[in-house]
């Protein structure tokens, strides 16, 4: 596992041979162990096999586009950090990757500083990601319930010491699965606004700012009144998929000026 400025195991997807080269002889000499792949279909098939730190993912590729890549990693990878590669033609791609989930990304050809920082700060956020995973998974039975009535969050372990698994009234949370099911009918949910609601499960009935969801379920560090925009339509979103009246949420609440809480109906 790789910590703040330590080397760590990055997955280099890119079609055109002289740009993985160009990476790879940078990030070898700084010590890093480097795995080239040139497809998406490619980089699939050593993720299954092999863990990773980093993907440097070019945006353009035949086949299976980077952002359809940066999907996937996302919902069965998440500790994997993403930077895609990008030209001045797919600037506004990668803009927008960012903004769904990817780390950060570089304008090629880019300067082995630049190439630098940006694998500083997506070790470190690979790390915490992976903490943040074993925190969940070491959740043990007989959560605290809060005190208090009303529509404060309950969200307990299953009574068979699952640590997989949370439950907030009648939605059920597998973390391993990545799986969401309301009455036992499975909720169909995209990768961030998975994090988004496992970010809320676990901080029951407390108020999550806007920055911090942000933050926690999109890895992506904003001002907090653009963090308040990216989180507004996720939670949209999310509304649609598990409130009974989207209009009148009983789970996912607005905090005015704070951000969100989950909560538990009556």
């Amino acid at each position: 596992m790789s910590m703040g400025g330590d080397t760590g195991r990055i997955l280099i997807v890119d079609d055109e041979v002289n740009i993985r080269a160009g990476l790879r002889d940078v990030l070898v000499r700084d010590g890093h162990s480097v795995t080239e792949a040139g497809s998406g279909e490619e980089a699939l098939k050593l993720l299954e096999t092999s863990d990773y730190d980093v993907a440097i993912v070019d945006i353009r590729m035949p086949e299976m586009s980077g952002v359809e890549l940066l999907e996937l990693i996302r919902t069965r990878w998440p500790h994997v950090a993403v930077v895609m590669l990008t030209g001045h033609g797919t600037m506004e791609t990668a803009m927008v990757a960012v903004k769904a989930g990817a780390h950060d990304y570089l304008l090629k050809p880019a300067r082995a500083e630049t190439v630098r920082g940006t694998l500083s700060t997506a070790f470190a956020a690979s790390h915490r990601h992976r903490v943040e995973a074993q925190l969940l998974e070491s959740m043990r039975s007989g959560l605290k319930l809060l005190d208090g009535a009303g529509d404060e969050a309950v969200v307990e372990a299953p009574s068979n010491g699952d640590t997989h698994r949370l439950a907030v009234g009648d939605l059920h949370i597998d973390l391993r699965a990545h799986e969401v099911r309301r009455d036992g009918i499975p909720v169909g949910l995209s990768p961030t606004e998975f994090k988004l609601l496992v970010v809320l499960a676990s901080r029951p009935g407390e108020a999550v700012d806007y920055g911090d969801l942000v933050q926690e379920s999109m890895g992506y560090e904003a001002e907090p009144w653009e963090a308040k925009e990216l989180i507004k339509r996720h939670v949209y979103a999310l509304r649609h998929k598990i409130e009974t009246d989207p209009a009148a949420p009983e789970y996912v609440v607005n905090v005015r000026g704070v951000g969100y809480r989950l909560a538990a109906p009556d």
